[in-house]
């Protein structure tokens, strides 16, 4: 490679550069630019340059810079130094994303107005909807957190718009100028053997440039053109759909691809059958290499027709939430599903994934050399099968949405973003309230249940009011480990715990709803009208403030609100009760039979 040549930014003004066709689009994060802002603020000046990574170009006669390697990191220094100045430093031309080049050269001010305004993305592209795109989405986010950092630190305004122009240097090499005659060669060859930067080519990337290189082998310039423009729409049109989280976690089943740039790995790796187990980044793009070489052609169509097909799930509302359970509920893989789904029609490939359903719902387990479904709504268990009680809990609040009207889906990107657990209704176990008072008000809200459970009973909450009387006194509540019951009382309570909880089966699948961890963590072993108290009240905000004072996004599921609410109670007097009883639980029962009947052979 020819000598590198340090050059420093104030000599790349008013450059052009252009990205071509064979390029990924633009996709730093938070991470990238923070780290690039943070080290040029601490970088000594003293110590001379501040080197940023190669950046290889090809220049031609009219001057115009394509940019081979570095796109990144030119685009960045662009965005911060516009926001430095609001002056356009240089030119980038996305020669494939008629928006993005659009923005960057001509309306660059539009972004810095709305990020200035605090305008979120969603109302930026409601407004703009022609920049809805992946590349501009990177973009606006990096603006975002330019602005935040800068809005921190608004003294080093000057001093880091002096050190990024006359400071900060990238090491320019032009291939053109090079000795190396394997860099002689067209630049999409270039950059299918680069692998340079901070953020490594994928797989799909290298892929996505073998189809071009082949368009161009095989058709005359004019249609090779055509054909790497058609290619490169279509792709941008598949990255952007996979960018909607509602879309994309209905269809992922491998934490391999929870990077955005790696989305469409997925539908490639899909159609190449990359092995659930197999670590190699490269796998797909090996096979289209080993093609390449052949000259075998390159099937970008079964790409297309893979993607085509999600997409057509996604849309049908009954399918859409089927496959969804079995992804999200790990009971089927996505590449099985499309298996199934092939030579068959609608109907019958509903029917197939309801059929993987009752399979899964029909399975036994031993308990005692006798065989038990597990699944069946009267053997479902906290204890004994508490991921069965999950599934079966998140299939009840699906079938909201599948059997509504409204074209309102079930959000599976928040059900993947949360960690869900299964939450008892009742209190579990009431010794492990944190308060002697909350401890007081479950026995107490039993009362109606337990007026024959005898004097132990009964000097047991003496004991406990004369303890709570005791300590309320005190500034602050004592925990129930420190009050002080003989033996013989915990003993007692420990009974009368064991007999509640059998006798109203808190255990059971009746007593049972889904929420997510945080929240379950939050309302905890809290008698049943506080807990719903609290949910309702999560409900309406749609948020609550954890131990160091952040907000946090809440979803209620809306069967665990409906059965906290007594939506699903029959009875006037149960549903104006305080407690959650068996006239409840029945009720809640019989609703969840109604619903998931079909599920169950």
């Amino acid at each position: 490679m020819n000598k590198e040549i340090f050059k420093p930014i104030n000599s790349l003004e008013g450059k052009s550069f252009s990205v071509k066709k064979y390029q990924r689009g633009y996709k730093w994060t938070e991470k990238e630019i923070l780290e690039l802002l943070n080290d040029v603020n601490d970088h000594d000046e003293d110590k001379g340059r501040y080197c940023l990574q190669p950046i290889i170009v090809k220049e031609d006669s009219e001057g115009i810079i394509e940019l081979i390697d570095g796109q990144q990191r030119i685009t960045s220094l662009y965005l911060i130094h516009y926001y430095l100045t609001k002056k356009k430093y240089y030119s980038i031309s996305y020669e494939t994303r008629q928006a993005t080049r659009e923005l960057l050269d001509e309306k660059i001010e539009v972004l810095d107005s709305a990020i200035t305004s605090e305008v979120s993305w969603v109302d930026f592209i409601t407004a703009s909807s022609e920049y809805d795109n992946v590349d501009i989405y990177h973009i606006y986010n990096v603006y975002c957190h330019i602005q935040k950092w800068f809005s921190l630190r608004e003294s080093l305004r000057e001093s880091m718009l002096d050190k990024l122009i006359n400071v900060v240097n990238v090491i320019w090499y032009d291939i053109s100028s090079s000795s190396n005659q394997k860099l002689k060669l067209d630049t999409e060859q270039v950059f299918l053997n680069l692998n340079a930067g901070k953020i490594p080519l994928t797989s799909s990337e290298l892929i996505k440039a073998l189809f071009i290189l082949e368009a161009q082998n095989k058709n005359s310039k004019e249609i090779a053109k055509l054909k790497a423009t058609e290619l490169s729409r279509e792709w941008d049109t598949m990255e952007t759909k996979l960018h909607d989280d509602l879309f994309w976690f209905f269809i992922c089943d491998n934490n391999r691809y929870k990077q955005a740039s790696t989305r469409i790995d997925f539908i490639i790796d899909l159609v190449n059958r990359r092995p659930m187990k197999n670590d190699d980044g490269l796998f797909s793009y090996r096979k289209y290499e080993e093609k390449f070489k052949a000259k075998t052609e390159l099937d970008w169509k079964t790409i297309k027709k893979t993607f085509n097909k999600l997409l057509e799930w996604f849309d049908n509302k009954e399918v859409y939430h089927l496959v969804g359970f079995l992804i999200v509920s790990e009971i089927e893989r996505l590449s099985e599903i499309l298996e199934i789904s092939e030579g068959c029609s609608k109907d019958v490939f509903r029917d197939k994934l309801k059929g993987i359903i009752r399979k899964e719902f029909s399975k036994t387990s031993k308990s005692e050399d006798v065989k038990v479904k597990k699944y069946h709504l009267e053997n479902l268990d906290y204890e004994k099968y508490r991921n069965e009680c999950q599934r079966v809990l998140l299939l009840l609040n699906i079938s909201y949405f599948m059997n509504n009207n409204s074209a309102n889906k079930f959000p599976f990107n928040l059900y993947k973003d949360h960690r869900w657990s299964v939450e008892h209704i009742n209190p579990q176990n009431p010794r492990a309230f944190l308060t002697i008072g909350e401890l007081l008000e479950w026995l107490s809200s039993n009362k109606d249940y337990y007026n024959n459970s005898g004097k132990l009973y009964k000097e047991i909450v003496r004991k406990i009011t004369e303890a709570y009387a005791f300590v309320s006194k005190r500034e602050s509540t004592k925990l129930l480990k420190e009050a002080k019951f003989s033996d013989e009382e915990s003993e007692a309570l420990d009974d009368l715990s064991s007999r509640i909880s059998e006798d109203l089966v808190l255990h059971g699948i009746s007593n049972l709803a889904l929420l997510d961890l945080n929240t379950n963590i939050k309302i905890s072993n809290k008698t049943f009208i506080e807990k719903r108290k609290q949910l309702l009240d999560l409900d309406q905000t749609g948020k609550y403030q954890d131990k160091k004072g952040d907000l946090v996004d809440v979803y209620i599921p809306v069967s665990t609100k409906n059965v906290f609410a007594k939506i699903y109670t029959t009875e006037n007097q149960s549903i104006a009760s305080m407690l959650f009883g068996k006239k409840d639980m029945t009720d809640y029962m019989k609703f969840m039979k109604d619903e998931l009947t079909v599920y169950y052979n």
